[in-house]
């Protein structure tokens, strides 16, 4: 059994020369997003430190209601740190209201710690199989996301019940974002490294599924060349469905889980959170 890392506390400065043995273990790890999570709220990012390594970490970003745990990665071989990482963050902030997106085979670590399951999620992937679909100029013109700003504060209020404005606007906004929208809903993907892009997030109104289908067809057009992925809720079919037709593979299964008050968001109209 290792022997547990040597400090566990407050991420430092600098973290990025000490994370390769975290990105080599997951190919999916979101650097970025750790990056700019720190850059506005470091208060609630913590990790793991075996000497100048670090073996775990873990991130969150402050909405109106909730912490929503963003980056949680922790290298397999340390198998008490995830504890450790979420009993610190659960010490450090008692009295909020907590969401976390997490692995199946993750999920009990947090029940442990009285988190419960809101929704089953599943990670979608597509890898460049061809799909044939007519993306014309006019299809581009309408996805042009010319209205994403007032759309997606719009629809991602009420899919969520709560205000994630800064959020949208500009704190999950990254140099090499893609922001699509129609009148009716709001795709956005970003880099995560050199092979894959993450659609996150994708919200829609109700009924609006030509639309939703139109964005995604927009971002396989716009960043089809590399691996695509999103996480969508596992029990509405008729988002499933859309991935599945547009040959995205189920690449993994998770669970949204919350602490203390429940959410209230609108899995239906809910394609990638």
């Amino acid at each position: 059994k290792r022997v547990i890392p040597m400090f566990i506390g407050y991420l430092k400065n600098g973290f990025e020369d000490c994370i390769e043995d975290l990105t080599n273990e997951n190919p999916l790890f979101d650097l970025e997003l750790l990056k700019q999570t720190y850059n506005v709220f470091p208060q609630y990012c913590f990790a793991a430190y075996e000497d100048s390594s670090i073996v775990g970490v873990l991130s969150a970003y402050s909405f109106e209601k909730y912490l929503y745990i963003n980056v949680i990665e922790v290298i397999d071989k340390y198998e008490d740190v995830l504890k450790r990482l979420i009993s610190l963050f659960i010490r450090n902030f008692a009295n909020e209201n907590v969401l976390v997106l997490i692995e199946n085979d993750k999920y009990q670590e947090f029940a442990n710690y009285g988190f419960e399951v809101y929704s089953d999620f599943l990670r979608f992937m597509h890898s460049g199989e061809a799909v044939a679909f007519n993306f014309s100029n006019s299809t581009a013109k309408q996805v042009s996301g010319e209205h994403y700003e007032e759309v997606s504060k719009k629809v991602d209020k009420k899919v969520f019940n709560f205000r994630r404005d800064d959020y949208l606007k500009t704190d999950c906004v990254f140099s090499n974002s893609l922001k699509l929208s129609t009148g009716y809903g709001y795709l956005h993907s970003y880099v995560v490294n050199k092979r894959f892009i993450k659609i996150s997030s994708w919200c829609m109104e109700n009924e609006a599924f030509l639309d939703a289908e139109k964005l995604l067809r927009g971002v396989l057009y716009y960043r089809g060349l590399k691996k695509i992925y999103g996480y969508a809720p596992k029990n509405v079919k008729e988002i499933v469905d859309l991935y599945q037709s547009y040959k995205f593979k189920i690449n993994g299964d998770f669970k949204l889980m919350y602490l203390r008050e429940r959410p209230n968001i609108i899995l239906d109209n809910l394609y990638a959170i």
